[in-house]
């Protein structure tokens, strides 16, 4: 299917709730919030898998294992010796064990490719926050796995900011360890661990609220802009920048200037305005390896792969560079001067800034 959703015994597995389509748009939007046992239902994610031996024409056993869904028997993939399934139902049990409670709250979940990846997303509504007035952001607890050996079991937070539709990914951690589980044996118990570990999601999101606040009190300053473009977009061995790379800073840059066509002037020229110009840029502009289909692979992109490794690498960059930022002034417009580097003069050139 173009949108690459799983269909199962006939039916798409997905659905996206309180009647808003997903940032994504993909799938199927219904009315209000679930509990786990109807996302399970409503997401056509009741089933489960098992792990069985792969032989050869001859009949003898392969060191290689296949993993089937039970209900129609479908190959998901193939898999070694030491690789544990993780049911799907325990996707939705793991992420009511960090939320504290089994109310309803999944806002979409889902399988894609043949089933071999299944998510989940739970909306956070307590964790929403302002970084100022009417700069809404949305909070939400996602979980997703795979059934065919290609990732490890991931739970991060999603912060979406309103405004422009945009995603903050942020790895939750306990201890100083991502929660990131691979599919071997004990998977189990290291994520029970897991849940034991965290202090809990609200408090992980108001962390990253309280940073992003700091932020739209800092002012982006010549040198700072410099030091974060040059890490983001490194020149070569000669000191230079590509033709396509100075394009991408300009695009940025663009998206930097236009401040959300200036919805919040207040603030215009900070940190956070950084931050949100290199969200929608990886979110919206980076290329990507889009496959058959640009839309899914952006949401790929955007939550679980480069997309998502550029928005966190932006945000500790902003974030250490605006440890020598000076304060915002109220009602004090300021302006950058090109940085010396001749190879981002032309780029700053290209923008108003």
């Amino acid at each position: 299917m173009s949108h690459n959703l799983a269909e199962i015994k006939g039916d798409v597995a997905f659905f996206a709730g309180r009647n808003i389509p997903p940032w994504h748009h993909l799938g199927v939007t219904l009315n209000g919030v679930l509990t786990w046992k109807e996302a399970v239902e409503k997401s056509n994610l009741n089933w489960k898998v098992e792990k069985k031996p792969l032989y050869n024409e001859k009949g003898e056993a392969v060191p290689i294992w296949g993993v089937f869904r039970d209900v129609d028997n479908a190959f998901l993939g193939s898999v070694g010796e030491r690789y544990e399934t993780i049911q799907n139902s325990y996707a939705f049990e793991f992420v009511d064990a960090l939320i504290g409670d089994n109310l309803a709250h999944y806002d979409s979940a889902g399988a894609l490719g043949k089933g071999e990846v299944i998510f989940c997303s739970a909306y956070l509504p307590s964790a929403n926050y302002e970084i100022v007035a009417g700069d809404e952001h949305q909070t939400y607890l996602l979980f997703k796995t795979s059934h065919d050996g290609s990732m490890s079991a991931i739970c991060k937070l999603t912060d979406v900011r309103v405004v422009c539709n945009n995603t903050l990914t942020q790895a939750l951690k306990a201890g100083g360890s991502n929660i990131k589980v691979k599919h071997t044996r004990n998977a189990q118990e290291k994520l029970n661990l897991a849940k034991n570990l965290i202090t809990g999601s609200k408090k992980t999101a108001d962390e990253i609220r309280d940073k992003m606040r700091e932020l739209s009190k800092k002012k982006v300053t010549k040198e700072s802009m410099k030091n974060i473009l040059s890490r983001l977009f490194p020149s070569n061995d000669e000191g230079e920048l590509a033709t396509r790379t100075k394009n991408n800073i300009s695009d940025l840059l663009n998206l930097y200037e236009s401040n959300d066509k200036n919805i919040f002037p207040e603030i215009r020229g900070t940190a956070y305005n950084l931050l949100n110009a290199c969200t929608e840029y990886a979110d919206k502009i980076k290329s990507i390896k889009n496959g058959n289909n640009i839309e899914k692979a952006r949401a790929e992109s955007s939550l679980f792969g480069g997309g998502e490794k550029f928005k966190n690498e932006a945000m500790s960059y902003i974030l250490k560079e605006s440890e020598s930022m000076p304060n915002m002034v109220k009602n004090i417009v300021t302006t950058f001067e090109p940085p010396k580097n001749e190879a981002l003069q032309n780029i700053f050139s290209m923008v108003d800034i």
